[in-house]
């Protein structure tokens, strides 16, 4: 009976633990946005070596700085494990562990920018109309803001440019893994049309490595107006459900997470009629989902799932779900690959 109570008790610690930790989910969330607007891995990282805390505090904006509130906040940020701690001196000193390194300005790997986008006040809120979105009269997104999140961007120039600038920060981690990794999807390839292509950081990295192909952006026409021109690459303005420029192989770079299922049918029909019979193929790079699996990106995937039931009303899809959705578009059928990214690559062949 002893043990029965003991173990029960346990139990019990157990799912409080697990139910106060999802309570309090968005905590880790903001303090890592307030280290990254205080600029706390930069400061570390320019000191050259471990830093105490009163030479943190010396270094921050706006004097003078409570030492006990920034000794707490940088306690929190050792226990997310984005810096570590040394307490064997007369004062601790905090260095970065390499999860910081991604939070340092101006790094080709830095999510920065990714991490300021998500949590802007108007990205998070459509996440408290998570319930309303259930129907099928629009997007958590809509509920909240009451128009679209493609609308919103247009009518909000600043949060829009925060948003190119995530998706342009995750576009050069997930390029970097394709580009290292994937170097044969491009071997054979002399034309390459990115659909949705943005401001060209992803055919930016492709043409380097791979000069010998014909990159062209391909996106909106007000998108297109405000990208930088780049040498090499071609832009073109369109919409991709009208048509899509001919090229030997065409690149969808997280653009069909964004889309239902109908939609996504029109997009790859479009592509399908973009490339050549024989030798053509659209390269997709999306999330593969697999719920079943203990990858450590596989939390994320699924968070990214809700994401986009949230904000677009797409959704991330499995292997069944991309096999399913691509041979329905006519395709003969598709290869997927795991890189070092939260996403996959995922070839589609015409017949």
């Amino acid at each position: 009976m002893v043990s029965l109570v003991q173990e029960t008790e346990a139990e019990s610690i157990q799912a409080q633990a697990q139910l106060w930790k999802f309570v309090y989910g968005f905590a880790e969330s903001l303090v890592l946005r307030a280290a990254v607007e205080l600029g706390l891995p930069d400061i570390i990282h320019n000191n050259g070596g471990p830093i105490t805390l009163s030479q943190v505090a010396s270094k921050l904006p706006f004097p003078p700085v409570d030492s006990d509130h920034l000794r707490r906040i940088m306690r929190f940020l050792v226990h997310m494990n984005i810096f570590s701690q040394d307490v064997s001196g007369s004062e601790e000193q905090y260095g970065l562990e390499p999860a910081a390194r991604l939070l340092l300005k101006g790094t080709e790997k830095s999510m920065i920018q990714s991490i300021l986008g998500m949590t802007q006040k108007d990205f998070m809120l459509p996440w408290h109309y998570l319930k309303d979105g259930l129907g099928d009269d629009g997007t958590a997104f809509e509920k909240a803001m009451g128009m679209t999140i493609w609308d919103y961007l247009d009518a909000h120039p600043e949060n829009s440019q925060l948003f190119n600038e995530g998706m342009a920060a995750e576009t050069r981690l997930l390029t970097e893994s394709l580009v290292n990794g994937c170097d044969d999807i491009f071997r054979g390839v002399d034309s390459l049309v990115d659909v949705g292509g943005g401001n060209g950081t992803a055919l930016k990295a492709i043409s380097k490595a791979f000069p010998h192909i014909k990159c062209t952006v391909f996106d909106l026409s007000r998108v297109i107006d405000e990208s930088p021109d780049i040498p090499g690459l071609d832009r073109v303005a369109g919409d991709m459900f009208t048509s899509v420029p001919s090229a030997q192989a065409i690149l969808l770079k997280q653009i069909l997470h964004d889309w239902s299922d109908e939609d996504c049918l029109k997009i790859l029909k479009k592509c399908k009629e973009a490339v050549p019979i024989n030798g053509g193929k659209v390269i997709i790079l999306d999330v593969v989902l697999d719920e079943t699996s203990d990858h450590e990106l596989t939390k994320p995937r699924m968070v990214l799932d809700i994401d986009m039931l949230v904000n677009t009303g797409g959704k991330e899809r499995t292997i069944e779900d991309w096999n399913k959705l691509i041979k329905k578009a006519g395709y003969k059928g598709c290869n997927i690959r795991h890189i070092g990214s939260i996403q996959s690559v995922i070839e589609a062949f015409p017949h």
